[in-house]
């Protein structure tokens, strides 16, 4: 008997395979397959589900590095606008109110002590053959109408700049009607006294006293209040921009932080996720961006911690003592322009000039005082205009007692004449020390703000484009998973 092949019934279906042995890696499921007819089998698109999971996930990490560089854009904006705008506010507009208001206080000290000047009185009654009455002149009436007219175009120069500014039109104008008046009376009280060419000195005649006065309380009561409060509220203004510019970089710099944690941990999780599933190691292009993202946000919050320190000491060393240095140069020539009034008016003790002055020099000895003054590096400048201060005093104290004893000649000299132990010279002195270092506070200001700005150079462009190309990469990164989808 012959082996016959036994062909297998087709009916009966074949024994279905035994399942592999081992894990089997996760991926997308394969599409299935459709019969068409004819023999041709077509693909239908696969599940949807996995797609919008990676599409949630790429939204996902673009959003927090979006976040990341608004944080960091927005912050790089404010903050170098905040200290642009504290230096400006300083340098354009504080500093041109403090100017104006030394300008008036002084040009008012030297129309004052144009009324002192006069011939002395050991001056005979008829001249000496080869003599004139100049050589009997005491005082010097030339370098205080000098003077005088230098101050006065300051002063004009100075309103036109501060007229720039919209929100202190109606104050300008203020100054300049009271500065109208202040002239006019200034300007009758020298044309009364040179109808009294022959005079002695301190003693002017009546009309002009009477007229020097008027314009004295013009100014003591109208145009130095008004500049004082366009001063104080500039130096306040710059006192806000500096606390808002430090509270900007600050926080930015926390901002920054934050939205730079949240943006690595989101793309940290979504490689962990798209690593877990698929079984591949992490993509180098997330990995990129995900480096990028910890740069901008490592160097941005360091830049603004920085910048939040070049702004503090900006004002610390800059803002604060300049604006006390800038005060007490005003106060001082307004102290010196009581003196010439005194002279001619009123040379009683307790007399309102008297009470004014002492007023006066107790202001200066506040913002003077060595407890007020910490940056170490001025301290040897600090102390020279204290010593420029004591000698202004002394000279007031010995001009004072020089005419309290009759002696007026020697009294107007210590009044008007330069020279070392009269008041024009130490006060010149003792008032450029003081703007000399003024002026080094508002060097150190700009410099600290310029800082504080250096610090975010190339911001915001570099973290725009920094993470606009970590947002690239993420796309990048993504496509090969989407493409298994297609």
């Amino acid at each position: 008997m012959t082996i016959q092949q036994v062909a297998p019934d087709p009916a009966v279906p074949a024994p279905a395979a035994a399942p592999s042995a081992g894990p089997q890696p996760e991926g997308p499921p394969p599409a299935p397959v459709t019969v068409v007819g004819g023999g041709v089998t077509a693909r239908r698109r696969g599940p949807a589900a996995p797609v919008r999971r990676l599409g949630w996930q790429a939204l996902l990490m673009l959003a927090a590095l979006a976040a990341l560089c608004a944080a960091a854009v927005a912050g790089a904006v404010v903050v170098r606008s905040g200290a642009d705008r504290l230096r400006e506010t300083v340098t354009e507009r504080a500093a041109t109110a403090a100017g104006l208001r030394f300008a008036l206080a002084d040009l008012d000290a030297q129309r004052a002590d144009v009324l002192v000047p006069g011939h002395s009185a050991d001056r005979p009654a008829v001249l000496p053959a080869g003599r004139s009455a100049d050589d009997f002149q005491v005082g010097n009436r030339v370098l205080a109408l000098l003077t005088a007219r230098q101050r006065r175009a300051e002063v004009s120069d100075l309103l036109r700049r501060l007229g720039g500014d919209p929100d202190q039109g109606r104050r300008v104008r203020a100054l300049l009607d009271g500065l109208g008046r202040y002239d006019e009376l200034t300007a009758r009280s020298s044309a009364v006294d040179e109808t009294a060419p022959d005079r002695p000195a301190g003693r002017p005649p009546a009309g002009a006293v009477t007229l020097s006065v008027d314009a004295g309380e013009v100014m003591h009561r109208e145009l130095l209040p008004a500049a004082d409060a366009l001063a104080s509220g500039y130096a306040r203004r710059a006192a806000g921009s500096a606390d808002r510019a430090h509270g900007a970089a600050v926080t930015a710099a926390w901002a920054t932080a934050g939205t730079g944690v949240a943006a690595l941990a989101v793309l940290g999780w979504c490689q962990w996720r798209l690593a877990h599933r698929y079984r591949r190691v992490f993509s180098p292009a997330l990995c990129a961006a995900t480096v990028a993202a910890a740069v901008v946000a490592a160097l941005g919050t360091v830049a603004f911690l920085a910048a939040a320190d070049g702004v503090r000491d900006a004002a610390r060393d800059g803002l604060r003592p300049w604006a006390r240095l800038a005060e007490a140069r005003a106060v001082a020539a307004e102290a010196a322009a009581t003196q010439g009034r005194w002279f001619v008016y009123d040379t009683r003790p307790g007399s309102a000039a008297v009470s004014r002055f002492e007023g006066l020099t107790a202001r200066l000895d506040t913002l003077l005082a060595p407890d007020g003054y910490s940056y170490a590096p001025g301290r040897a400048a600090h102390r020279a205009v204290r010593d420029g201060y004591a000698r202004f005093r002394d000279d007031d104290r010995r001009m004072r007692e020089e005419q309290a004893t009759g002696r007026t000649d020697a009294a107007v000299l210590t009044l008007t004449e330069l020279g070392r132990g009269r008041l024009p010279f130490d006060f010149w002195e003792f008032a450029g020390a003081l703007d000399a270092l003024a002026a080094r506070h508002l060097a150190v200001l700009e410099e600290r703000t310029a800082s504080a700005r250096d610090r975010l150079a190339g911001w915001p462009a570099v973290p725009a484009g920094v993470l606009g190309g970590a947002a690239l990469l993420v796309g990048a990164g993504l496509r090969p998973r989407f493409a298994e989808y297609r």
